[in-house]
């Protein structure tokens, strides 16, 4: 029985080590409208992600909703990161709707950063995906101040 168990373990380890066991968002509605994510202190960093998976995961058969959302670095070197509907390294969209009208993006502060991703693949694949970023704003509005909006992207 002890040899049964640790030959499970070791299995079990090994498709977790070749990313088998990747996270899953599917048929689903997530609902992210007017979200907001902004730094307020000197060096101060705010991370938020809405519909998102990392690492080999993917997105199928659903629709993501962050309308008029707000990613804002306010603050002197400060960082801020949005990520909406977004399939990490190795990742796939597929069949999926990404509603991010108006979404607002800015580096206000100096040295501040700002970057945003709305439909977006890294090093995977996007099938049937539709992206609505009607009225996005982008600005880096200081001096060496970064301002990055990443929309319907697949790098």
């Amino acid at each position: 029985m002890k040899v049964f168990s640790k030959i499970a373990l070791v299995a079990a380890l090994g498709l977790s080590a070749a990313g088998v066991m990747a996270g899953e968002i599917s048929d689903s509605n997530i609902q992210g409208d007017r979200a907001q994510n902004s730094t307020g202190a000197y060096g101060a960093r705010a991370y938020q992600n809405i519909g998102v998976t990392e690492g080999s995961g993917a997105i199928r058969h659903s629709r993501v909703f962050a309308n008029d959302a707000s990613n804002v670095g306010n603050s002197i070197n400060g960082f801020a990161r949005q990520d909406i509907g977004v399939a990490g390294n190795r990742g796939t969209l597929h069949n999926v709707s990404v509603h991010a009208n108006g979404a607002h993006n800015a580096a206000l502060a100096r040295g501040a950063v700002a970057i945003q991703e709305i439909g977006k693949v890294t090093n995977g694949t996007m099938r049937d995906v539709e992206v609505f970023a009607r009225g996005a704003v982008n600005r880096a509005s200081t001096d060496y101040s970064v301002a990055v909006q990443k929309i319907g992207v697949v790098n």
